[in-house]
């Protein structure tokens, strides 16, 4: 009699654990399929709703103080505006304001001429001199033209820096770390 109550005992206990641990497993789940994360499109969005228009000249997807967030920058008339979306709720960390100073309106003069070719484009481009996935662009001036920068963490956990000439498409220079 005590060998079949222990037996139903540790049967009893060892069912609770397993269905414990099937609760917890099937919680975890639940809670990554609650958990979104916003495109750069939206974010994108986001910042330009914030400072009502303008034009982004950088966006980068990138963890600070454990969060994972795209820092958006973007330029409207005399003024710079710094946007932090929190990437997984689309809410607004921190938003900075600031004057444009001479220094940028000289940049802005060498700019003055319009890309012709899209961000898109230009990441196509990159991405056929550096495989990978792109964590940061970047329109530029560079050597007195216009240019994209695009950052591209490589498959061999490198970083590749790829210069594409706004104008034409063109590449102008491939740099990778090592």
């Amino acid at each position: 009699m005590k060998v079949i109550t222990t037996v139903l005992a540790s049967a009893v206990l060892v069912g609770g654990v397993g269905a414990s641990a099937y609760a917890m497993t099937d919680q975890s789940k639940s809670s990554t399929k609650t958990q979104t994360t916003i495109e750069e499109a939206q974010a994108k969005d986001i910042a330009l709703q914030k400072t009502d228009g303008g034009d982004i000249t950088n966006i980068q997807l990138a963890v600070d103080d454990g969060v994972k967030q795209y820092e958006v920058d973007i330029t409207k008339g005399n003024k710079e505006y710094d946007v932090e979306i929190d990437s997984s709720s689309g809410k607004i960390i921190e938003f900075d304001e600031e004057q444009k100073d001479d220094d940028d309106e000289k940049e802005e003069e060498l700019q003055d001429v319009s890309p012709s070719i899209s961000l898109d484009q230009a990441i196509k481009t990159a991405l056929k001199s550096a495989k990978g996935t792109v964590n940061e662009t970047d329109l530029d001036q560079e050597n007195n033209r216009l240019a994209y920068e695009i950052e591209i963490d490589t498959a061999d956990k490198r970083e590749a820096t790829v210069s594409v000439d706004a104008k034409n498409g063109d590449v102008i220079s491939v740099e990778i770390d090592d």
